[in-house]
């Protein structure tokens, strides 16, 4: 940490980087204690290392907290910075004592606050919710930003991002969809991805922007993106990949998804192009969107009769049912305000309204029109992915417009 408390009371940062050799005759004579725990802690002021304090051997805070790399100092004590020059008030490591937190940054503006997260150690699910919903019930807006070190790029327009880093999705603006901050010291560059679409449990398409610190600033680092990236041309190459190779992959988490596709007689490849689109809100599930999806065809749709109707409700019952099951597993969001999965549901059945698939009846009643085609071969189900995905395009490209004009 960057702050500590003096014998006589007064606070002493090292943020502004000091010479060494006023730290070493600072060492000798002052004994420095822990703003949260009131410990005593240890000034580092060696010549590798940026200068910094920590607690003694053996001893723990009563804040609990991550050791801290030089990697870590080196990004906290930029983005401090970065603050500054923009003119913010911006405090480092204050300890908030009502919910007995220590945020990297606290940055006031004239009617926010914002408590700013540099995490680049691992932390588990239940540590990093505790620590948002405290900010939160003290009205305070986290912003959690990962070290660039945990960015895994896998080609110029997809990632791969494991169950810890899709805790880091935020969603800044309502109801724009969330998106995942990054920042490297060494090249004083944040990396945002933004427009996230899952097509695995792993790997996910997004708009992948890279920016200096030095030419963006707080607002608009957290303003909405506009997609940049052609989402149907790269889903459907990964789908006919994914096609032609997902049986291989087979695991004992997806035995009965497997088994109920041959008691249909459908083999894996042969999946009806409506199963495995792209939806605005998917990133809330972490079972890839052919599989969600198809269950819906395989509990509910399939069986039912053209003319047949349902109610939305039945849909989540569906859904519900495979989620006890875990044969549909959601995403853990905590900074994902204002939506939830059933609305990625709801944006499937729109898609296969569109597709005529399905008639809306009234705000929650459907009816379906039509049976499902199920293709005989790769090629036949390219071609029908390619039919099916131009309609989704337009779709998405529509809903983007709306969600970026905040218009409902």
């Amino acid at each position: 940490m960057f702050v500590a408390i003096r014998e006589n009371g007064e606070y002493i940062s090292l943020v502004e980087k000091w010479e060494r050799s006023d730290l070493l005759k600072l060492r000798t004579h002052e004994v420095f204690r822990c703003p949260a725990c009131l410990s005593n802690v240890q000034l580092k002021a060696g010549v590798k290392k940026t200068q910094h304090f920590a607690h003694l051997q053996g001893a723990e805070c009563t804040v609990k907290t991550e050791p801290e790399s030089e990697y870590h100092l080196e990004g906290k004590r930029q983005l401090y910075q970065w603050f500054q020059d923009q003119g913010y008030n911006v405090k480092l490591e204050p300890f908030l004592s009502d919910i007995s937190q220590r945020p990297d940054l606290l940055v006031t503006t004239e009617n926010k606050r914002f408590a700013i997260e540099y995490q680049c150690s691992q932390i588990d699910y239940s540590l990093f919710k505790k620590r948002s919903d405290s900010y939160k019930n003290e009205g305070i807006i986290p912003i959690w930003i990962l070290g660039a070190k945990w960015f895994k790029r896998i080609s110029t327009h997809s990632v791969r991002l494991s169950p810890f880093q899709w805790l880091f999705a935020t969603s800044y603006h309502q109801p724009i969809d969330p998106s995942i901050l990054y920042y490297c010291p060494d090249s004083t560059t944040f990396i945002k991805l933004s427009n996230l679409q899952p097509f695995t449990t792993g790997e996910a398409f997004c708009s992948i922007h890279f920016v200096k610190e030095k030419v963006i600033s707080f607002p608009r680092l957290l303003a909405p993106n506009n997609p940049t990236f052609p989402l149907r041309e790269l889903w459907g190459r990964k789908k006919q990949k994914w096609r032609g190779s997902y049986s291989v992959y087979s695991t004992r988490h997806l035995t009965s998804f497997l088994t109920n596709l041959y008691h249909n007689r459908i083999p894996p490849a042969h999946l009806p192009a409506e199963a495995g689109l792209p939806v605005l809100s998917a990133y809330w599930f972490h079972t890839p969107p052919m599989i969600w999806q198809m269950w819906i065809l395989l509990d509910l749709l399939f069986p039912l009769r053209s003319g047949g109707t349902f109610f939305f409700s039945k849909v989540m019952e569906v859904i519900s049912k495979r989620i006890a099951t875990k044969d549909i597993m959601i995403r853990q969001l905590p900074l994902v305000f204002h939506t939830q999965y059933s609305l990625a549901v709801e944006e499937y059945l729109q898609i296969l309204v569109k597709a005529g698939i399905l008639r809306k009846i009234s705000k929650t009643k459907y009816e379906k029109t039509k049976e499902f085609e199920i293709p005989t071969n790769l090629e036949e189900a390219s071609k029908m992915d390619e039919k099916q995905l131009a309609s989704v395009g337009k779709h998405e490209e529509e809903g983007l417009a709306k969600y970026n004009s905040g218009t409902d």
